[in-house]
């Protein structure tokens, strides 16, 4: 069957030569085998019906051999068995509205369309999750948990028909991620298939430890290239109270930009921010007359949404800020019509732009904030050097540009001018700190740039964990990440280096290890008993303490990871921001706390430090020195392997740096502490001021030893009256409140003393809460037990001389095998211990 390629940057024959077709019998024995599976109606053989799994919205055409249309796991674990017995491709498919070629079947295959996966299994809304298969809409799902009082945050532009398996496969963003965060940060549990055919349950995203890394979190944006999502677990959030639509327009690019900035430090905490260049305004108005003034250089679309009271609170802050900077004119929609008028011009961005020629490139890169004029002007100069119209529409709050280039491909003058202009904007953002890739993802369009990003020997890492997922490579080949070469880096120096000082150091000590096959230990400030064993080195990581990079508009810190916690809290909060997961008490490395996965309560929701982590540096069990992730807010350029060294306790490596996200301190801090309740009664309290939208950022669960009651614990802004009287509406008692840091800090240091003296005489035990768990109350029943217990962030903690967990988790055998591999992709005599 035919190919039909757009257009080629660089000839691909050395790669597809590596995956022949199938023959005519093969294809046609895979065929009976899977109608006999399956039966006929989710079986497509036909040429004309294959013609609509061909494309993607890049273009790029390339015909499958077959397509199966499966209804459960269990008959995608069936057709991919089927498949993988022939060593036929495997490419998933959701609605295919990806712009980066990731589902179109390059070297034909065998592609498994969701379409009929298509229902959501439950809603649960005292644990705010929902139990979806891969093929629902991402709309559907937003209509469905609106009656119920909630909303599913990403929202792609795509969101009327791209599916959530397509958002897992691609880690999809949208506008309101700047608040809200990405698919990554929603998602709590999938289960898989892997390439021949298994289901595996992985464990909870961001409960990475060392037996049973954080294989979630890779599989999250590896478009379909590691394993195939056939269920997922997704958080969800309440409704908020009530949303305000804004509309600034500016004379200058620079102006707006540097309101984004403003808006972030005076803490206002948008929804969204949407940027709009001048040629975007005169394209998109006299298409969908959305009420943008055609003589601005530039608009910023801004929403806010939370608690009424808030939102009326924040509207003259904004009006404030961009009066400061020069705004033409700040409207503020007074009616839903009008607010959806003026998100229909930003959605019209890419339709607009489509009347301008046949077909629309569109680019997807992300910079950190401070670079977003810089990255814009380049952009512009690149069009004016090429001769080319590049309209660019941007997710201003996390940095990520999308210019759209619209083109005729008959023009092979202007296509190759296309091509330049493309690989330019790639490269000005790996200059100025980015990434190349967002949230469109890498698929075909961007394997061959990634070396902009990586080295040798992290393309060489990434390749390996793809091969420990799939060892034969036919899951969606040639997309995400190409085929890198095998190398040799150990050096093997001849005496085993004393002090850990330099990365150089750490490279020679890891290289020495593997040569001799001596075994290693990594250690920042250790809290645990260490059982002495002659045979392990210790590498004590404290030296590797500076500050790399304060980014105080990207809101963002590079850091060694021997920085003490507490130092570095005590930086952050002279310069008025914040790092969640650290107190200025604390004594212990920031490495350490990462590599360790430390549960954190004071903003209980999320994944804790694997939501925190934007990049990390390290040197792993083989001497390589590697670095994955960028200190932009996202970023889906090749394997997410940052998350893997998150709760890893030095098994994969040792960390050298860390990029953090930080946030704007509070203002003013305060805890709210309930009265000794019934276990039963705390928990269903707790719930009940979980699923409210301005619940306290932080939430614990805690049961002294020797008794059987349970407070609750609360933190956050908690000044104003109204959302006092509704916790203690909710709670059914009084809370008793205590302002200022100082309370929050001796709570925290008492809570910590507590933990620490339990972990050096080795009576703790952590863990997670299952996600079908039902009754949390099991976990308080132990009398003789301290117990605290964070429903938001799904982990408990039990201090005893004879405390055991309530909940057994046992790894299966699928997940310890898959966790072997990776470790050695990193450590492969496996000496780090």
């Amino acid at each position: 069957m035919a190919s039909y390629q757009l257009y080629r940057t660089m000839d691909r024959s050395e790669w597809l030569s590596q995956y022949p077709r199938l023959t005519k019998r093969q294809v046609e024995a895979v065929v009976r085998a899977l109608r006999d599976a399956l039966g006929d109606s989710q079986v497509i053989f036909n040429r004309d019906q294959l013609l609509a799994y061909s494309y993607d919205a890049t273009g790029e055409r390339h015909w499958p051999d077959v397509v199966v249309l499966p209804r459960d796991s269990q008959e995608v674990s069936q057709a991919l068995s089927i498949a993988y017995r022939y060593q036929m491709p495997i490419i998933g498919r959701g609605a295919s509205t990806n712009l980066s070629g990731g589902t179109t079947p390059l070297v034909g295959g065998m592609v498994v369309s969701f379409a009929r996966m298509n229902r959501i299994l439950d809603i649960d809304r005292v644990r705010q999750l929902v139990r979806v298969q891969p093929g629902v809409v991402n709309a559907d799902l937003a209509e469905a948990l609106k009656p119920c009082g909630f909303f599913y945050p990403p929202d792609p532009s795509s969101h009327r028909i791209s599916t959530l398996g397509g958002n897992l496969a691609e880690n999809s963003g949208g506008p309101h991620c700047v608040k809200y965060g990405v698919t990554t940060h929603h998602t709590v549990w999938l289960q898989v298939a892997l390439s021949d055919g298994r289901l595996v349950e992985l464990p909870q995203v961001g409960a990475g430890t060392a037996d049973a890394f954080d294989l979630a979190s890779i599989v999250i944006g590896s478009e379909g290239t590691l394993a195939l999502v056939t269920e997922a677990v997704l958080s969800i959030s309440p409704l908020p109270e009530t949303t305000r639509t804004l509309l600034a327009s500016f004379a200058h690019m620079q102006d707006a930009v540097r309101s984004v900035f403003e808006l972030v430090a005076a803490r206002v905490n948008p929804s969204a921010l949407e940027l709009m260049d001048g040629e975007s305004i005169r394209v998109i108005e006299p298409f969908v007359h959305a009420g943008y003034p055609l003589g601005a250089g530039a608009v910023l679309l801004i929403e806010l949404d939370g608690p009424a009271a808030q939102v009326e609170a924040a509207v003259p802050v904004v009006r404030d800020i961009c009066a400061r900077q020069n705004s033409l004119k700040l409207e503020v929609a007074r009616t839903q019509a009008e607010a959806e008028a003026l998100w229909r011009g930003r959605r019209a961005h890419y339709g607009a732009t489509a009347r301008l020629a046949p077909h629309v490139w569109v680019q997807d890169v992300t910079v950190p904030r401070p670079r977003l004029v810089e990255m814009m002007e380049r952009v512009l100069a690149i069009a004016a050097e090429l001769d080319l119209t590049i309209l660019t529409a941007a997710h201003a709050g996390d940095g990520n540009l999308h210019p759209a280039i619209p083109y005729d491909p008959r023009d092979l003058e202007q296509v190759k001018r296309l091509r330049q202009a493309d690989r330019a904007i790639l490269e000005a953002c790996v200059q100025l700190g980015g990434s190349i890739t967002g949230e469109h993802g890498v698929g075909i369009d961007k394997a061959e740039h990634l070396p902009l990003m990586y080295s040798p020997a992290e393309l060489q890492a990434m390749a390996e964990v793809k091969e420990a997922f799939d060892p034969q490579g036919v899951l969606n080949p040639l997309k995400a990440l190409w085929p890198a070469p095998s190398m040799d880096t150990l050096d093997q120096p001849h005496q085993y280096p004393v002090h850990m000082d330099s990365v150089q150091a750490l490279q020679e000590a890891m290289q020495w290890s593997c040569k001799h096959g001596e075994l290693l230990t990594i250690r920042g400030q250790c809290r645990r008993r260490e059982t002495p064993n002659a045979t392990k080195h210790v590498l004590d990581m404290r030296a590797f303490d500076a500050v790399f990079d304060l980014d105080r508009d990207n809101l963002s810190i590079e850091v060694g990871a021997g920085m003490r916690a507490g130092a570095l809290a005590r930086l952050l909060h002279h310069e008025g921001l914040d790092l969640p997961g650290i107190e200025p008490f604390m004594d212990e490395t920031v490495g350490g706390l990462v590599a360790a996965n430390a549960a954190y309560w004071r903003h209980s929701g999320g994944h804790g430090w694997r939501d925190v982590v934007l990049a990390v540096e390290f040197v792993d069990g083989r001497g390589r020195l590697l670095r994955f992730g960028t200190k932009t807010m996202k970023n889906v350029a090749g394997y997410d392997l940052s998350k893997l060294l998150v709760g890893s306790r030095g098994r994969l490596g040792a960390i050298t740096r860390l990029t953090l996200r930080l946030v704007p301190k509070p203002q003013t801090g305060h805890i709210a502490l309930s009265p000794p309740m019934d276990p039963q009664e705390a928990v269903q309290a707790a719930q009940r001021v979980m699923v409210r939208a301005d619940a306290p950022a932080g939430l614990l669960l805690v049961k002294a030893a020797q008794t059987s009651s349970v407070e609750i614990w609360c933190t956050g802004d908690l000044r104003d009256g109204v959302v006092r009287e509704k916790l203690n509406r909710d709670l059914g008692v009084g809370f008793r409140y205590e302002s200022g840091e100082d309370a929050w800090l001796a709570l925290e240091q008492r809570r910590l003393h507590q933990v620490y003296g339990a972990i050096a005489n080795g009576s703790y035990r952590f863990g997670r809460i299952p996600i079908t768990a039902e009754d949390w109350t099991v976990v308080f029943q132990e009398e003789d037990a301290h117990v605290t217990l964070c429903p938001a962030g799904r982990w408990y903690e039990m201090m005893g001389s004879k405390v055991r967990s309530p909940w057994q988790v046992a790894v299966n055998q699928d997940v310890e095998r898959l966790c072997e591999r990776i470790g050695r992709v990193f450590d492969r005599e496996q000496l780090l211990q």
